[in-house]
């Protein structure tokens, strides 16, 4: 099994990012953007060569992504609603995808063989996401399930969420109101 690192502030800034292996040697490019219908984020290696690329096909709670190797479609993931472990489907690949937006913490499985796992770590340049590979072939696409990963973690992290929101703490008045007493008579 090979290890790919990828910088997690520059997969997170809209950025080309390098993609080096355990040596500190230069592998892959990922560049492209996200957020709009059609916005390709795509995979080179370091010669120029494209290897892979994920298309956004649709917008929403539950966008759907297109898979490409080599220019040919392989396969098709979406987000799909969780309690706390997430489990995502890359149809036309067969893989299952398990692990926690919130640790970004993964395992990417075919059957009960294990393609790849996918985990942060802190290094000395910042937070780094670990890709654990099994095969050459494989590279190129799980760095596009890691960049899908890392954006769903990071809208997670921004999502409303009624615990948190001051809005709907009922023991918080808003600016200016006077609390309801009732007077004893």
């Amino acid at each position: 099994m090979r290890k790919l690192y990828l910088n997690q502030a520059a997969l997170s800034a809209r950025a080309t990012t390098v993609i080096r292996d355990a040596d500190n040697q230069s592998c892959y490019l990922l560049v492209g953007k996200w957020g709009m219908r059609a916005d390709v984020l795509s995979v080179y290696t370091i010669a120029g060569e494209l290897e892979a690329e994920v298309k956004q096909e649709t917008l929403g709670l539950l966008p759907k992504f297109r898979l490409l190797y080599h220019r040919q479609t392989v396969g098709r993931v979406n987000k799909t609603f969780g309690v706390i472990r997430e489990v995502l489907f890359v149809r036309g690949l067969n893989w299952v995808i398990l692990g926690n937006l919130n640790s970004g913490h993964f395992r990417i499985t075919h059957g009960k063989d294990t393609i790849a796992t996918i985990d942060q770590v802190r290094a000395s340049g910042g937070a780094t996401v670990e890709l654990t590979i099994d095969q050459p072939d494989h590279e190129a696409l799980i760095i596009c399930l890691a960049a899908i990963l890392d954006r769903w973690a990071k809208h997670q992290e921004h999502a409303f969420n009624p615990l948190r929101s001051r809005a709907l703490n009922p023991g918080t008045l808003p600016s200016g109101a006077v609390p309801f007493t009732t007077k004893n008579k």
